[in-house]
């Protein structure tokens, strides 16, 4: 029988939670359709050429905690805005593990690719496939012990965001929370929603 992966504890948070994620994805739908009318960029993207590194962002996010829990996220992002509201992107990522309290240590190996379209001026829809490769720890038959076993877990995670720019520039900060629908049991999102932030630097 397989044990609950060690790392979804250091994400777990309140059920309740998870209404927030739905709740607040709602809320941005719901003032995009009453938005009748909505400022333009004034970095429109409608006359630069495709391969201009305009249309190109860099960006991303990291953790770092020590303690009897060691936790070292590294998550850097390149994009690409096809148009001022709508890009995509690609994130590799690496987070180290190292849990004192139950002798759990392990390297997480991943990536994902994400779309993000802006439904207003600081808010988004967003949805992004990730997978991470990481070492599980898993019970053996009858409380035996365990064992360390190496998965590769998907995730499809949706949501939403608020983007935070710095003037009128297409950089800035941001803060989402998504949540992932395939609930695989041995994902780092099972029963919990991911929040994130980061920032995002136009080139």
């Amino acid at each position: 029988m397989i044990s609950t992966i060690k790392i979804k504890s250091l994400f777990q948070l309140r059920p309740s939670v998870i209404g927030f994620v739905i709740i607040f994805t709602f809320l941005i739908s719901f003032f995009s359709s009453k938005c009748i009318a909505q400022t333009e960029s004034n970095n429109s993207l409608k006359d630069v050429p495709w391969l201009s590194k305009q249309r190109f962002y860099l960006g991303g996010t990291g953790g770092l905690s020590f303690g009897d829990v060691v936790y070292i996220n590294v998550a850097p992002t390149i994009g690409y805005r096809f148009t001022d509201r709508f890009s995509m992107g690609v994130s590799p990522k690496y987070t180290f593990l190292n849990d004192r309290h139950n002798d759990y240590k392990t390297s997480i190996y991943g990536g994902s690719v994400f779309a993000r379209y802006f439904l207003l001026n600081n808010l988004y829809a967003h949805a992004e496939y990730e997978v991470n490769n990481f070492e599980a720890l898993i019970t053996l038959p009858n409380s035996a012990g365990y064992r360390l076993e190496r998965l590769t877990i998907p995730s499809f995670l949706l949501g939403g965001g608020y983007f935070q720019r710095f003037g009128n520039s297409a950089s800035g900060f941001y803060i989402q929370v998504l949540y992932d629908v395939l609930q695989n049991p041995y994902s780092p999102y099972y029963q919990t929603p991911a929040i994130s932030g980061g920032v995002m630097f136009g080139l």
